[in-house]
């Protein structure tokens, strides 16, 4: 929580003076609110740790002798809608995204499969320090809220749990322009966005070894493994490839 509220208070400051400095480009100029539009779609990969998710897999691993991996990186799906000020380096955007991770294999008695899915919305201000005709490098920045559900099957028990969190995202991107209107996107971000409790929402674990690694479930009780709250995170260095349309 700390690291967050250091995070809220650079990410605040930092949107804070870039509006004033906004206001102050438009004053100069005359303007108002005028500008460019510019739509946006692409995929990332994230490299969220899912530390006690991965944890349970190991307890199974080794008491029902399953064959699933750990969790990997996760894949993300996004589309973002932006406005460029005219006459300015600034730039706002809405970006909505969809976030998924897996990992499935077998054991004792069946299958055991481990998912997360879920969406994130962020606001983000971005920065064009450096650009010509055909790149345009820019830094960028945003708070957002994220909610991330999972489910788990192990043999015959399953448990589907929820939780969500606010968080904060930074990165550099470049956008390659092969004419005015078309756009490559690539970025590079990091994303603070931890999720420090999750609710039971479904499936039929009931009692403590149930599903091996999980020591608390069923109801709407909070999650737990080893008698600690279940963590998931959407947090972790992101890497995205898209496409951008300007209009």
């Amino acid at each position: 929580m700390k690291n967050f509220n250091r995070w809220g208070f650079f990410v605040s400051t930092t949107l804070l003076a870039s509006f004033l400095l906004i206001q102050d480009a438009n004053a100069a100029r005359g303007g108002g609110m005028s500008g460019d539009m510019s739509l946006g779609i692409g995929i990332s990969t994230v490299s969220s740790s899912q530390d006690d998710m991965n944890g349970a897999i190991d307890d199974a691993n080794t008491t029902a002798n399953a064959t699933t991996k750990n969790l990997g990186s996760a894949w993300e799906f996004y589309a973002n809608w932006g406005w460029r000020f005219s006459g300015t380096s600034y730039a706002i955007l809405f970006r909505p995204s969809y976030f998924t991770q897996k990992a499935e294999g077998s054991g004792t008695g069946g299958s055991f499969d481990y998912s997360l899915s879920g969406y994130t919305v962020f606001p983000i201000f971005r920065l064009y320090p450096l650009e010509n005709d055909f790149i345009k490098f820019y830094m960028q920045t945003g708070l957002g809220y994220g909610s991330l559900s999972g489910d788990i099957t192990a043999a015959s028990k399953t448990l589907a749990f929820k939780g969500s969190a606010f968080g904060a995202m930074g990165g550099i991107g470049v956008d390659f322009c092969f004419t005015a209107s078309h756009c490559v996107s690539i970025e590079g971000n990091i994303r603070y966005m931890p999720i420090e409790r999750n609710l039971s929402t479904g499936g039929n674990c009931t009692a403590s070894g149930d599903i091996p690694g999980i020591s608390q479930c069923g109801g709407t009780s909070e999650v737990e493994t080893g008698g600690s709250d279940l963590r998931t995170t959407m947090s972790g260095v992101q890497g995205l490839l898209g496409y951008t349309m300007n209009f």
